[in-house]
């Protein structure tokens, strides 16, 4: 006959077993995880400049990494509309021209102008983290990154809220990046 004892350690044993296991098999957090949910949605990746991609990447490879089929495509353009959950929804427009991916468009429209400011600041804290200090140029927040194939890239963040804002209106964040042609 078991022992009281016994029952209880092989118990805890068990217990000790299924923990271990289960904790093992959480995935484990994404390095953009620490940026907030709505921050690791829309980028996705820490690859690459934006949602794991780089300017250059070809169109078809783009489509296939994205998850949702595009809204609007052309051989040339890709438009996606995202709405992950009610509190916020994005859009991306990637453009390209004989190199492959030339551009990255994206507006960011959240519910609530609080959260929308706190969104705005874990881009550029990433960015900064990332590229350098950003600059400030005509009330854009922006950074000039170096790349070997198209010499420097531009990218540029802007809080437009206060243009968006109307009674009850939420906040946008927009998200442009291109390579600098001047």
């Amino acid at each position: 006959m078991i022992s009281f004892l016994q029952k209880q350690k092989q118990t805890l044993v068990t217990i000790g077993v299924t923990v271990i296991v289960m904790y093992s098999c959480a995935p484990p957090l994404s390095k953009i995880a620490k940026y907030g949910p709505v921050f690791e949605n829309v980028m996705r990746s820490e690859m690459g400049i934006f949602r794991g991609f780089s300017l250059g990447n070809k169109i078809d490879s783009v489509q296939l990494k994205e998850p949702l089929k595009p809204i609007e495509a052309d051989t040339d353009y890709l438009y996606y509309e995202i709405k992950p959950d009610s509190s916020y929804s994005y859009n991306i427009t990637y453009n390209f021209d004989e190199t492959g991916l030339d551009e990255i468009q994206s507006d960011i429209y959240i519910n609530n102008v609080t959260v929308a400011d706190d969104v705005f600041s874990k881009f550029k804290m990433y960015f900064d983290e990332h590229f350098g200090e950003s600059q400030n140029h005509q009330g854009y927040t922006v950074w000039t990154v170096k790349s070997e194939k198209y010499g420097l890239i531009i990218i540029n963040l802007s809080d437009e809220s206060a243009d968006y804002s109307a009674d009850r209106a939420g906040g946008k964040i927009s998200l442009w990046i291109y390579p600098d042609k001047d």
